[in-house]
């Protein structure tokens, strides 16, 4: 159901791949429980079985909901929960013990959108516009993916979408040589108007830096959604 969480379950999940991603970032695959179902933008919490280990558990799933596997993709850590995570292995157990989206992270059919991505902030969007191209939804969605370099996770897919999807625009900015005034000016002129909405997914300084140019522009706050990743 549409911004639910799905609390106190036990969910046994099988890793299918480790992959690095990027440098410093690794996608983990998992065998989708059967009847299994979630939105774009979910999030789940995750345990390793028999092992309690300091570290955030709460990852976005980069999977699309018409995929028939789950994916997550973070930025390796120095938690034990993330080192953990580093070592999983073909067949490795691990359980979802909480599911859902509380934050209304879920793209509006009937408005449209702009995606703002920090980093691995990109994971949800990946499953928001998988969906889209699987569904061919002809919604107008922009995506301004700002990143330290220019290693973009997933771009090649995100370029297929590109071709796929009459509605996506995209817009990558390298940040390693941007002074926070040059990202603003950026973010500015990426956004054509402010009757939309705006979804905000990255490092949690990130993402209140955006909202709040989001908010000094004019932007309602309700028409923005946000999903902070932790470091850890």
């Amino acid at each position: 159901m549409w911004g639910m969480i799905h609390k106190n379950t036990n969910i046994s999940i099988t890793v299918k791949e480790n992959r690095v991603e990027a440098t410093n970032c690794r996608s983990i695959i998992f065998d989708r429980p059967r009847n299994f179902t979630y939105e774009p933008g979910d999030w789940i919490d995750l345990e390793f079985k028999n092992l309690h280990l300091n570290g955030g558990k709460t990852y976005s799933l980069s999977s699309s909901p018409t995929e028939p596997d789950l994916m997550i993709t973070l930025k390796d850590g120095i938690s034990e929960v993330k080192k953990e995570l580093a070592r999983l292995k073909l067949g490795d157990k691990l359980k979802i013990t909480q599911y859902g989206n509380g934050n209304k992270f879920i793209l509006n059919p009937n408005k449209p959108s702009t995606l703002i991505a920090g980093g691995v902030g990109i994971a949800p969007f990946r499953s928001m516009l998988q969906e889209m191209v699987d569904l061919d939804n002809k919604n107008s969605v922009n995506l301004v993916y700002f990143n330290k370099t220019s290693e973009f996770l997933f771009l090649s897919e995100i370029k297929q979408y590109e071709k796929l999807l009459d509605g996506l625009k995209v817009i990558y900015i390298p940040t390693s040589e941007l002074k926070k005034k040059d990202k603003a000016k950026a973010l500015h002129a990426a956004i054509k108007t402010i009757d939309q909405s705006f979804y905000i997914a990255g490092p949690e300084s990130m993402v209140e830096t955006t909202e709040h140019l989001l908010l000094d522009s004019g932007v309602a706050l309700t028409d923005i959604k946000i999903d902070i990743f932790g470091g850890y």
